[in-house]
């Protein structure tokens, strides 16, 4: 016997999302991940026992690297500098940019892949997205918090930092799936309401 290729799954991984974005979901198989990895189809087969597991760990990471890897030093957990440096509205005119950005690469052939995704794909598709959207709100309150600027009276009720991030995130969501510009009289408001 021949000495087999040694590759982690995390090398699987990232053979198969450079495979989904530059050539669309439709072309990624566990054959072409075996080719591009230079292994056996075995071999992919042994980390990702379906092509419905790759998929699925293909779209965790573009939630990751669209907006939890991209969401700034505001809501850097461990970023001392960060502390007091953050401008809210900026920080969320920002992620709304790179919103409108990653799914502009997501797009190409994603959305499609994913609708002809089985009943059980599609709902752990979803749970995934659910999950990289929870931290993204998560770090909308975190951003928040760390503005100084920020007039912290005014943080009470519907603009208590929970439902006010929430908002935000919903309002961005719907303005990028819809393929519109966030419009900056959400971000005059926040500016008006918040300092």
């Amino acid at each position: 016997m021949g000495n087999r290729p040694v590759i982690s799954k995390e090398q699987i991984l990232d053979a198969a999302y450079e495979i989904a974005t530059t050539r669309g979901l439709g072309a990624l198989s566990i054959r072409a991940v075996a080719g591009a990895c230079g292994v056996a189809v075995g071999t992919v087969y042994n980390s990702y026992p379906t092509k419905s597991d790759l998929v699925n760990d293909v779209v965790g990471r573009f939630w990751q690297r669209a907006f939890t890897d991209r969401m700034g030093c505001c809501a850097a957990e461990d970023g001392e500098a960060a502390l007091g440096s953050c401008d809210f509205v900026n920080f969320c005119r920002q992620l709304a940019g790179e919103m409108a950005r990653a799914l502009e690469e997501f797009r190409s052939d994603f959305l499609e892949g994913l609708t002809a995704m089985g009943a059980y794909d599609l709902a752990v598709a979803r749970r995934r997205e659910a999950a990289s959207f929870a931290h993204v709100r998560r770090g909308l309150q975190v951003a928040l918090e760390r503005d100084a600027a920020v007039r912290r009276e005014r943080l009470v009720g519907p603009l208590a930092p929970e439902p006010l991030c929430n908002l935000i995130w919903n309002t961005m969501v719907e303005a990028a799936r819809h393929q519109k510009p966030l419009d900056e009289t959400l971000f005059a408001l926040l500016r008006t309401a918040l300092y």
